[in-house]
């Protein structure tokens, strides 16, 4: 464990009452004894220190010290993601959090693999999985799981509300030649990624993601499958920000 994601119940002050999953986790799965110590985070990224006063057979009692405030990222990422068919979508809440994307959205499209017959229960386990993650990385937050949408929503979900925004589309085909380094030469202060799914975007949702004011990018002509495609966006993107103040634009 790298660090606690502490459960959205904790509302701020000195002690938090663990029990169920948390206290089993700490208590059995890390064998954490009274008096141990160890970092941990909020859902929205602040620090704190942690240390455990008592523990009981089913709960457990932690004292509580805030250490710092949320860092904020060049950019929040969220992540549009085509559904894939079987548990692909695990493995991709999973990566999502290790690469930082700030809220991850479940997307219905045309040749989508899987339908989401229970959202709730589906959601509780991404963000189930999305804890594990974050505290086996050492990650600043959790992301928002949102609940799903089909492919006609996101520009709305995304645009709206204004602020500088800028929305990309991964497509198999390069169907423009601006590159990433130029769409990011605005400085945006959010950034959305779609990925399609892995039957691909059908014609009309990339004509109509282009009309409300996506931009389309080409991951080069290798066939990436719908877990990789959105590490390899995501990371391409993070690299990009990560060494702005190193790169200049040919005029």
């Amino acid at each position: 464990m790298k660090v606690f994601v502490l459960p959205p119940s904790y509302e701020g002050g000195e002690s938090i009452h663990l029990e169920g999953e948390a206290f089993h986790y700490l208590c059995r799965v890390r064998r954490l004894r009274r008096g141990d110590s160890f970092p941990a985070v909020d859902g929205r990224g602040a620090s704190y220190h942690i240390t455990l006063e008592e523990t009981g057979r089913r709960n457990c009692l932690l004292r509580v010290q805030r250490k710092g405030s949320p860092r904020r990222e060049e950019a929040a990422l969220t992540l549009y993601q085509c559904l894939p068919k079987g548990s692909k979508f695990d493995t991709i809440v999973r990566q999502a959090v290790e690469l930082g994307i700030t809220r991850i959205v479940p997307v219905e499209s045309r040749y989508a693999e899987m339908k989401i017959k229970d959202p709730h229960g589906r959601g509780e386990r991404w963000r189930r999985l999305a804890r594990e993650a974050a505290q086996q990385c050492g990650a600043d937050g959790l992301p928002e799981i949102a609940a799903p949408m089909n492919i006609g929503e996101v520009p709305g979900d995304f645009f709206g509300g204004g602020g500088k925004k800028l929305g990309v589309f991964f497509h198999q085909n390069p169907l423009e030649r601006c590159s990433l380094h130029e769409y990011l030469y605005s400085c945006p202060e959010e950034i959305a990624l779609l990925i399609g799914p892995e039957g691909g975007l059908a014609g009309g949702e990339v004509l109509a993601l282009r009309e409300a004011g996506f931009v389309p990018a080409y991951l080069g002509h290798r066939v990436l499958r719908s877990e990789t495609a959105p590490v390899f966006a995501a990371a391409a993107l993070r690299i990009i920000l990560l060494e702005r103040e190193k790169w200049n634009l040919k005029a």
